[in-house]
């Protein structure tokens, strides 16, 4: 029969060791893939609120050219809302158009983009 030896396998001390680097570890790495998940969520919104504001800019300035605000009511029952505010006085040669999503919280976003001001057409 042959005498156990003291340096065969590992002691409880660097098992101990190894487990708690492998708790780290794996702790980080969940984060990580957590954080990641919630960044590609965040994008697809901030896509999908691109996507409308250029949608909703696309319809103002069809109404602007035509005289009537018809898209724009329906853009407003969608739950967002368009602001239009001259700039620079009397004299304004630029419109600021805010366009804002109606909900509350984190989920409420503002677009400002600046136009310049259209002469009207005289029929």
């Amino acid at each position: 029969m042959t005498q156990a030896n003291s340096e065969d396998g590992f002691s409880i001390l660097e098992m101990i060791v190894a487990m708690t680097i492998l708790a780290l570890v794996l702790g980080i790495a969940s984060q990580t893939i957590v954080l990641a998940s919630r960044s590609i969520v965040k994008a697809r919104e901030q896509v999908e609120a691109a996507r409308k504001v250029r949608a909703i800019m696309a319809q103002y300035d069809a109404d602007t050219e035509s005289g009537t605000t018809a898209g724009l009511d329906a853009v407003a029952r969608s739950g967002w809302t368009v602001k239009v505010q001259p700039m620079g006085g009397p004299k304004a040669k630029i419109t600021a158009i805010v366009i804002e999503n109606g909900g509350a919280g984190a989920g409420s976003q503002s677009f400002v983009t600046f136009m310049p001001v259209r002469q009207q057409t005289r029929p």
